[in-house]
């Protein structure tokens, strides 16, 4: 008799599936600090957060899914995102002198690219697996982010009264960078409780399973 193939499911290794999660979490709160400790907050500092972020991220993330992600289609999908994220942080490191028309378009195509990327992920496991919620979200955020970034004005610059009569002023590459370290935190925040969640929820199965037996 033969067995029939049961389909790939990312399921397959959901006990190793959340540390995942849980190192891009990680690299996604190191840039959020790094971010917002930062008294500086030009063009040239956002491209060397950016471009060591996703170069880390791309190398780290990339090799882990090789092993822990046993859907072949959802694990090329992420190398896929692994190697532009490369490829962006190279580009950022590499003109970080170039001002904050690099940053605004290196940041706007890594989004752009890689949250589609993750979008369709999750679109593909809807009714597969509860993982679909994580990527649709993720992505979903990670798109929202190019937009935002697209539609930073370029040129803009407003400067107000500060603390002590000291002039602030906000420009354009205090925005974006800004906010990325904003989508940086919240991206933290929800990996590290969607990671969590589903190592809580596999050690809960498990027990459940021993009691019953």
């Amino acid at each position: 008799m033969v067995t029939p193939a049961r389909p790939h499911a990312i399921e397959l290794a959901p006990t190793r599936f959340w540390i995942l999660h849980v190192v891009r979490a990680v690299l996604f709160a190191a840039v959020a600090l790094f971010i917002t400790f930062s008294r500086d907050h030009s063009a040239g500092l956002g491209l060397t957060a950016f471009g060591v972020f996703a170069l880390v991220t791309g190398i780290v993330i990339g090799a882990l899914s090789v092993r822990m992600v046993a859907d072949r289609a959802t694990r090329r999908l992420i190398i896929a995102q692994a190697v532009i994220s490369i490829f962006a942080g190279t580009a950022a490191l590499a003109l970080r002198e170039t001002g904050l028309g690099t940053l605004l378009l290196t940041v706007s195509i890594w989004a752009g690219m890689t949250g589609l990327l993750e979008l369709y992920a999750g679109y593909r496991l809807i009714r597969r697996s509860a993982l679909s919620r994580d990527f649709l979200i993720a992505g979903g955020l990670t798109a929202l982010l190019a937009v935002v970034f697209v539609l930073v004005p370029p040129d803009f610059q407003q400067t107000d009264g500060g603390l002590n009569n000291a002039p602030l002023t906000l420009t354009s590459s205090v925005m974006a960078v800004g906010v990325f370290g904003a989508y940086a935190a919240i991206m933290a925040v929800f990996l590290a409780i969607g990671g969590l969640s589903i190592k809580w929820q596999k050690a809960d199965e498990i027990a459940s399973t021993e009691e019953s037996e």
